[in-house]
C-alpha cells in the first residue's frame, strides 16, 4: 500500500486514516485535517490515543481492537454517531476498521453539522465507505499491474543502458581514429584500454590486440575460457586478432552473457583497425559500423518509449508525434545534426514517467480533479528518475524533467525561468503543446492545429521561447508541415 497516494486520495474523500499500533495508540496516516483535533486533542503529534470520554467511538474501538486481534480479514462498520463540537455544533461521523495487508487501519468520515441523522442514513455514508473499499481494490490491482510494467521498464532500461555503453565506446574509438594519427602504437594502446567500457561488466573484462608482431593488452588481461574474438584483415589477409574475455574467477556465472551487440562492437573495431593499417594517417570514420550500432540504439530508445502502449495508446503515439514535430522545429532553427538528434530522442521518451500514473487517470473521459492532476504532474520527475540511471552522452534525463517548465516560471516541477531551461526543452515544450491540442484525446475531441498555433503565438515570449514559436508557426503556415495520424 503506497501511503503517499493512499492518504492523498483519502483526504480528497474527506476521510482521516489512523493505524493502530498498540493498546490505545494510533499513528496518523492522513493529512491532519482541522476537524481531527476535536476528536483527538493531541492530533498534531505523530501518534494519538483514542479519548475515553467519547463514548460511542471509545466503545467502537474496543470492538475494533478485538476484531484486529482476531486476525479477521475485511472490515468492521460502526454505524453513524453525532458529536457536540466545542463550537456547539453537532457533527456526524462514521468509522470503520480494516485489516489491510496485516495493517490495522481506522477510517473516520466527517459529514458536518448540516446533515440530519435520517439524511445520513439515506445517502452518503455507505457510498463513501464503499468508495474507499473500491479505492483499495483498485490500488491492489494497480500494484500487481505496476509490477509487470516495472519489470518491463527495468528490462528495457537495462537494454538501453547497454546500447549507450556500446555507442559511447564506439564513439570514443571513432574519435581516436578520426583524429590525426601520430603513432599507430599509441592508437593501439588507447583502443585496447577503451574496449572494456562498451561491455556489460567492464570491471571483469580484459582485452588483447595482436597486430604488427606486437601485443597490446589491458592491465588485467589473462587467458580464460570465456572469450569472444575477431580477426583483423587487410585485402583478405589476416594481420591481427582482437580478443575480449571475462577475467575474474567465478566468471562462469557470466559465461554466455556476451551480447550480440558486443560481438558486433568487436567486429566494427576490428574492421576499422584494418582500414587504419592500410591507410595510416588517412582520415576515415566508422560511419557504416557506427550506423549499424546507432540504429540498434535508436530502435531500443523507440521500444523503450512505446512501452506506454501497454497502459495508454494515446500517450505512446503522442510521444512519437511530439518527437517528429520537435525534430522539424530544430531543423527549421538551423540546429546541428547532433542537436536535432538529441531533441528527437528526448521527444521519443519524454512521457515515460507516465507508466507510474494509474491507467484510469490517464484515459479518463472527463475532467480530472485537482488531486488527479497533481498525480499526473509527477510523471516528469518519475521519467527523470528512470533515465538518470542511463549514461547518455546528452542531457536526456534533464530535458524530460524540464518539459513542462515555462519561461515565466509558472511550469513544474521546479518553476524554472527563461535560460534556466535548456533550448532542447523549450523546443520540446512547444511541440508537446501543439500535438496535445491538435490531436484527439479520450476526454475531448481535437481542438485543431489553428487553435494550437494560436495558443503558442498568444503566449510567445511569456510561456514559450519566441524563436521556437516562430519556427513552429513557419513550419505549419508556410512550409506545409502536417501532423500524422
Amino acid at each position: 500500500m503506497n501511503d503517499n497516494i493512499f492518504t492523498r486520495l483519502l483526504d480528497a474523500l474527506g476521510m482521516a486514516a489512523l493505524e493502530h499500533i498498540q493498546n490505545k495508540s494510533f499513528r496518523v496516516l492522513s493529512a491532519r485535517s482541522g476537524w481531527l483535533t476535536y476528536l483527538f486533542h493531541d492530533s498534531s503529534a505523530d501518534t494519538v490515543k483514542h479519548p475515553d470520554e467519547l463514548d460511542y467511538l471509545g466503545n467502537f474501538l474496543v470492538d475494533a481492537i478485538a476484531f484486529w486481534h482476531d486476525g479477521k480479514s475485511g472490515k468492521l462498520d460502526s454505524g453513524i454517531w453525532s458529536q457536540v463540537m466545542p463550537t456547539g455544533e453537532i457533527c456526524w461521523f462514521e468509522a470503520s476498521a480494516h485489516n489491510i495487508d496485516d495493517r490495522k487501519i481506522l477510517i473516520l468520515k466527517l459529514y458536518g453539522a448540516e446533515f440530519t441523522e435520517a439524511q445520513m442514513r439515506e445517502q452518503a455514508a455507505k457510498d463513501n465507505l464503499l468508495a474507499f473499499e473500491n479505492l483499495f481494490r483498485t490500488e491492489k490491482d494497480l500494484e500487481k499491474y505496476s509490477s509487470i510494467l516495472e519489470a518491463e521498464v527495468n528490462r528495457l532500461t537495462a537494454d538501453l543502458r547497454e546500447r549507450v555503453k556500446e555507442l559511447n565506446c564506439l564513439y570514443a574509438i571513432s574519435r581516436l581514429m578520426g583524429d590525426k594519427i601520430v603513432s599507430l602504437d599509441k592508437l593501439y594502446k588507447d583502443v585496447v584500454n577503451l574496449i572494456p567500457s562498451g561491455f556489460q561488466y567492464p570491471d571483469m573484462v580484459g582485452a588483447r590486440l595482436t597486430i604488427d608482431n606486437n601485443i597490446y593488452t589491458t592491465p588485467n588481461w589473462r587467458v580464460t575460457p570465456y572469450m569472444i574474438a575477431d580477426t583483423i584483415t587487410v585485402s583478405d589477409r589476416e594481420i591481427g586478432r582482437l580478443e575480449v574475455c571475462y577475467t575474474e574467477e567465478g566468471a562462469e556465472s557470466a559465461a554466455g552473457l556476451f551480447l550480440p551487440e558486443e560481438q558486433s562492437l568487436i567486429e566494427a573495431i576490428s574492421e576499422r583497425l584494418g582500414k587504419v593499417v592500410t591507410r595510416y594517417s588517412a582520415q576515415q570514420n566508422l560511419q557504416r559500423s557506427y550506423e549499424v550500432l546507432n540504429k540498434t540504439f535508436e530502435d531500443t530508445v523507440l521500444a523503450f518509449g512505446t512501452i506506454l502502449e501497454i497502459k495508454d495508446r494515446y500517450t505512446a503515439g503522442h510521444q512519437i508525434r511530439v518527437a517528429r514535430i520537435a525534430e522539424a522545429i530544430a531543423r527549421e532553427m538551423d540546429l546541428t545534426d547532433e542537436q536535432v538528434r538529441i531533441t528527437r530522442i528526448a521527444g521519443t521518451i519524454h512521457d515515460i514517467g507516465k507508466i507510474y500514473v494509474p491507467a484510469d487517470i490517464l484515459s479518463r473521459p472527463g475532467r480530472l480533479s485537482d488531486l488527479e492532476f497533481e498525480i499526473i504532474k509527477t510523471h516528469s520527475q518519475y521519467g527523470h528518475d528512470i533515465l538518470k540511471t542511463i549514461d547518455f552522452p546528452w542531457p536526456i534525463a534533464r530535458i524530460v524533467l524540464e518539459h513542462h517548465e515555462k519561461l515565466d516560471g509558472s511550469g513544474y516541477p521546479n518553476r524554472l525561468k527563461g535560460d534556466e531551461i535548456l533550448l532542447y526543452t523549450r523546443i520540446l515544450t512547444v511541440a508537446d503543446v501543439v500535438e496535445a491540442m491538435a490531436s484527439h484525446r479520450p476526454y475531448r475531441a481535437t481542438l485543431g492545429i489553428d487553435q494550437a498555433l494560436q495558443e503558442i503565438s498568444n503566449n510567445r515570449g511569456k510561456l514559450y521561447d519566441p524563436d521556437v514559436v516562430d519556427a513552429c508557426v513557419r513550419l505549419f503556415m508556410q512550409k506545409g508541415f502536417e501532423l500524422e495520424e
